[in-house]
């Protein structure tokens, strides 16, 4: 995924954020127990989130212990165990996803720019195939959806019908979540779509000025009229992040519903938090203070 599901720390409580960071790192653990060392540098704010949304919604039993940091051996982390499969569910999303990417970056890169990619390309397509052993239902998600999302952007669709595919995604594996409880499963689906329609379009507006540079499609070119330029005067720059920002607004609004409908066992103020205080202010970053966010390593 992209990286932008990540709370806003300054809002959350210090044994809120303590637990956040323990969840995040429980998961790099997981990463490297089931697939490898190296799959530890996948780790992402996106899939760190699903991870406790799982926990939260079945709410599993958990176990906080202190360890030394696989990455720093000099630094002890916290970890914050569960029951059930929600790391390894978790860990096997991240893994699936950035095999697709890498997949999409190779289609869209030339041949020397991708060199690179193309030599990690069988050791992810290597752990992908584990993933997908393990959790067919999300290797087949993740497989339709970045084709389809392939199939949008190579046929320059309207700005919904690229944002479709990923909101389809997160509607699926977070509605998986809930178990069989049709009582929670619609509600964490419709959750899902529209984090899963957010995370699209932030990812849009976050790369409108590098694709106008190179060319590379973008729904939001076509939609605000820019195509044939390669960059923005200060006016059109404040126009685009104007509708970027109502484009986003409405979608995450459509999240308070459905999330306030899902039955959070655990860790209900972070994923609030994240919801309702780690995506605006990711999103005011990157539309009017024009930071460039990209996934992070260390909390």
């Amino acid at each position: 995924m992209f990286g932008y599901v990540r709370p806003n720390k300054s809002e959350l409580l210090v044994r809120e954020y303590e637990q956040y960071k323990a969840v995040y790192c429980q998961l790099c653990k997981v990463l490297g127990q089931e697939y490898g060392p190296a799959s530890r540098f996948l780790l992402s704010y996106d899939c760190t989130f699903y991870a406790l949304l799982a926990l939260a919604v079945s709410g599993a039993k958990l176990t906080e212990h202190k360890k030394t940091c696989a990455m720093n051996p000099l630094k002890h982390c916290r970890y914050l165990a569960g029951e059930g499969e929600a790391y390894q569910k978790a860990a096997a999303l991240t893994v699936l996803l950035a095999y697709h990417k890498l997949q999409d970056d190779i289609a869209d890169e030339g041949f020397l720019k991708s060199l690179g990619k193309r030599l990690l390309r069988p050791f992810f397509r290597r752990k992908a195939r584990k993933a997908g052993l393990r959790y067919p239902f999300l290797a087949e998600s993740a497989e339709k959806a970045m084709a389809a999302q392939a199939e949008a952007e190579s046929a320059q669709a309207g700005l919904d019908a690229c944002a479709e595919p990923t909101a389809r995604l997160l509607s699926q594996v977070f509605g998986e979540l809930a178990g069989g409880d049709a009582r929670q499963e619609m509600p964490l689906s419709q959750f899902g779509y529209f984090l899963g329609r957010w995370v699209y379009l932030m990812d849009a507006a976050d790369d409108l000025p590098e694709d106008l540079r190179t060319g590379a499609f973008n729904p939001f070119i076509a939609k605000l009229g820019f195509w044939g330029k390669t960059a923005l005067t200060e006016e059109e720059r404040r126009q685009a992040d104007n509708f970027c920002n109502a484009a986003l607004n409405r979608t995450a609004a459509q999240m308070a519903l459905p999330l306030n409908l899902i039955d959070l066992m655990n860790f209900e103020p972070i994923i609030e938090n994240v919801v309702q205080k780690g995506l605006p202010e990711l999103q005011r970053e990157i539309l009017f203070l024009h930071i460039k966010e990209k996934p992070r390593r260390e909390l």
